[in-house]
C-alpha cells in the first residue's frame, strides 16, 4: 500500500477537463524551472503539497515563499495545476510517487497532462530549428506541434517516464515536451523554449519569458568567457612548451 501522501484542497468540479503540468529534476533541470517559471508567470496559487517515506530534507525561499520539495499550484481560470518538484522523489517510493499522482490526475478529471524535461543536446541535429522534439500518449488526440516527434532509438529515463506510463494506464490523455538541454548544468535556454511551446503551441496563451531569457544571455556569455579562457591558456601551455626560446 502506497504511503504517498497528496495534500490538496482542489476538487474535481473546480478541476474538471483542466489541465495538469509538470516535470522533475532532469537535464538542464527543464523540469523544475519550466514548471516554476510558468507557476510564477500565471501568478498560480499554492494549494497544496505532497508527503512521501523519505522525504528531501530541503525547503527552498523563492518568490512567492518557502518552497516545499513537492508543491502543488492552481490557475482557477484557467483550470491549470502545476506541481513543481523542487527535488525528485527518492528512487525507493519513484514508483509508488508516479502512480499516486496519476490517480490523483484522473480522479480530478484532468483531460491533458502536460510533461516536461530536457532531451540531452548530444542527440541534437545540425541547424536544427525547433529547439525541441515531443511524444505523447495513445490517448492524446490534440493537434500536433511544430517540431518532429522524438526519433526512433531515443528514450527517456527516470519518473518523467514512469509518469508518461502510468498515466497511459489511467486513460488520461498527455503530451511530453523535450527541449534539448545541456546535461551538465541548469540550461535556461532550453528552459525559455519548453515555456513557449507549452505556453503558445498547448495552452494557446502568451507569457512573459523575459526573465528567463536575460538569465540565458547571462549563461552564453559567461560559458562564452569560460571557453576563451580556456583557450588562451592552452595557447600559452602550447608556447611555453614548444622548446623555441629568443
Amino acid at each position: 500500500m502506497s504511503d504517498i501522501e497528496i495534500v490538496s484542497d482542489l476538487r474535481r468540479e473546480e478541476v474538471e477537463g483542466g489541465v495538469l503540468i509538470t516535470g522533475f529534476r532532469g537535464f538542464g533541470l527543464v523540469g523544475y524551472l519550466v514548471s516554476k517559471h510558468l507557476a510564477l508567470a500565471l501568478k498560480a496559487r499554492k494549494r497544496g503539497y505532497i508527503i512521501t517515506p523519505y522525504m528531501p530534507p530541503v525547503i527552498l525561499i523563492e518568490e512567492d515563499g518557502v518552497g516545499y520539495p513537492f508543491e502543488i499550484y492552481f490557475h482557477s481560470e484557467r483550470k491549470i495545476v502545476i506541481v513543481v518538484h523542487r527535488a525528485n522523489p527518492e528512487r525507493e517510493v519513484q514508483d509508488d510517487y508516479v502512480r499516486a499522482l496519476a490517480d490523483w490526475a484522473s480522479e480530478l478529471g484532468i483531460s491533458l497532462a502536460v510533461l516536461v524535461g530536457g532531451l540531452s543536446d548530444e542527440f541534437k541535429p545540425p541547424e536544427e530549428k525547433y529547439g525541441y522534439r515531443w511524444i505523447s500518449n495513445r490517448h492524446y488526440v490534440g493537434k500536433r506541434l511544430e517540431a518532429p516527434v522524438m526519433e526512433v532509438g531515443l528514450g527517456v529515463i527516470g519518473p518523467l517516464a514512469l509518469l508518461h506510463i502510468y498515466l497511459e494506464n489511467r486513460g488520461v490523455p498527455s503530451i511530453m515536451v523535450l527541449p534539448y538541454a545541456a546535461a551538465d548544468r541548469s540550461d535556461y535556454d532550453a528552459v525559455a523554449v519548453g515555456l513557449k511551446v507549452i505556453s503558445r503551441e498547448i495552452l494557446g496563451i502568451e507569457i512573459s519569458t523575459r526573465e528567463v531569457e536575460k538569465i540565458a544571455a547571462q549563461q552564453r556569455e559567461f560559458i562564452e568567457y569560460v571557453r576563451r579562457s580556456l583557450e588562451e591558456q592552452s595557447g600559452e601551455r602550447d608556447e611555453e612548451e614548444s622548446g623555441i626560446y629568443m
